[in-house]
């Protein structure tokens, strides 16, 4: 990919994670390798689709905003790390030398790349950035989710004579309206003081296979989003009791519960450390908010949070501004977050 970026002699590392090609790249100013990292910034290469998005590969400056498909999330993160890499290089060339910015794969799915980067901690490691949009903020916390199926089944027949079929999509609407309402005001219920509540949602639907048959078969999407603390499982085997409870026995014996097909965890980072403060003091010196955050989305932090290290998320832009038609990064804001990167680069390798 590149050799030598912004004149830094930059080298990276190229692993293969998917077998579509899409692949992690790891960049650092030593040797290719992970033992020398005492501060890595992670974020994530791929984005949402630009389907919905006018002129989605066509990139634009209008003021000091930079618009384009995966600008706000996460292209103007990277960026940021990159220019802040730069800047802490031309101050103090071996600080730099032990920094690592890992590009990761699939975070808007299957969270495979970030799976395959927890792989490799680096012994020497003080901290992590994940790169995010959290508008300049430092979030310690994110939610998790869950995404599962639920099937219900019936048996076919002529929408001519209907009453000898059993409409499976009759049964899926009263499986909605359970979760509208009973499930939905239970989960409401749970909260966090810095993510908010937990949430569920039904996203997807399908059902039937022509308009004149009586359909045998629908299916539904959840997603359930979990709290810092919260147990996926607990959460899973709740809305299935919940959603039988309010069945009979034969409508029971028509339906099924598929096991997630994604589990991604909540996590909260421990604040109580030297790194914590020096990510504090760096925010106050650029005039920035430097209490701490939540987030009510997930990210590949939760995922890095097993290596018992502080893990925060830091970047330019806003997640409202993320996977939306008119995506967009404020060029004053990656400025700001480059000052940040290259700040902290300098305050907590010694």
């Amino acid at each position: 990919m590149i050799n030598d970026l912004t004149g830094l002699g930059l080298r990276y590392i190229r692993e293969a994670v998917l077998e579509d090609g899409r692949d992690n790249l790891y960049f650092c100013l030593n040797e290719p390798a992970f033992n020398k990292t005492e501060l890595l910034f992670q974020t994530h290469s791929d984005v949402v689709s630009g389907e919905n998005m006018p002129d989605a590969f066509k990139s634009k400056i209008e003021g000091n905003k930079l618009f384009g498909r995966g600008s706000c999330d996460a292209k103007g993160q990277f960026c940021a790390m990159i220019w802040g890499l730069k800047m802490a290089y031309t101050k103090n060339p071996e600080k730099a030398e032990k920094v690592c910015i890992a590009l990761c794969c699939d975070e808007e799915h299957k969270h495979r790349g970030v799976d395959a980067l927890i792989q490799k901690k680096s012994e020497v490691l003080k901290g992590v950035v994940v790169g995010e949009p959290t508008e300049l903020s430092v979030a310690i916390a994110c939610k998790g989710s869950i995404r599962f199926r639920i099937n219900t089944y019936g048996k076919a027949a002529h929408t001519s004579t209907p009453q000898d079929g059993e409409n499976a999509i009759y049964l899926m609407a009263k499986v909605i309206r359970i979760i509208e309402d009973y499930v939905i005001p239970k989960v409401s219920t749970t909260s966090c003081d810095l993510c908010g509540n937990a949430t569920v949602a039904v996203s997807l639907i399908r059902g039937g296979e022509s308009v004149n048959a009586v359909p045998d078969s629908c299916s539904i999407h959840v997603d359930r989003r979990l709290i810092p603390g919260e147990s996926w499982k607990e959460a899973y085997r709740d809305i299935e009791k919940t959603i039988l409870e309010h069945l009979d026995n034969a409508e029971q014996e028509l339906i099924r519960f598929e096991k997630p097909y994604l589990v991604d965890p909540s996590y909260r980072s421990d604040i109580n450390n030297s790194f914590a403060k020096q990510f504090q003091d760096v925010l106050v010196e650029q005039g920035l908010k430097s209490e701490f955050s939540g987030l009510a989305y997930g990210c590949d932090a939760s995922k890095m949070d097993g290596w018992r290290v502080p893990v925060f998320v830091f970047g330019p832009g806003s997640i409202k501004e993320a996977h939306t038609g008119n995506e967009y990064i404020d060029l004053q804001e990656l400025e700001k977050a480059a000052n940040v990167y290259k700040n902290l680069i300098l305050s907590v390798i010694y």
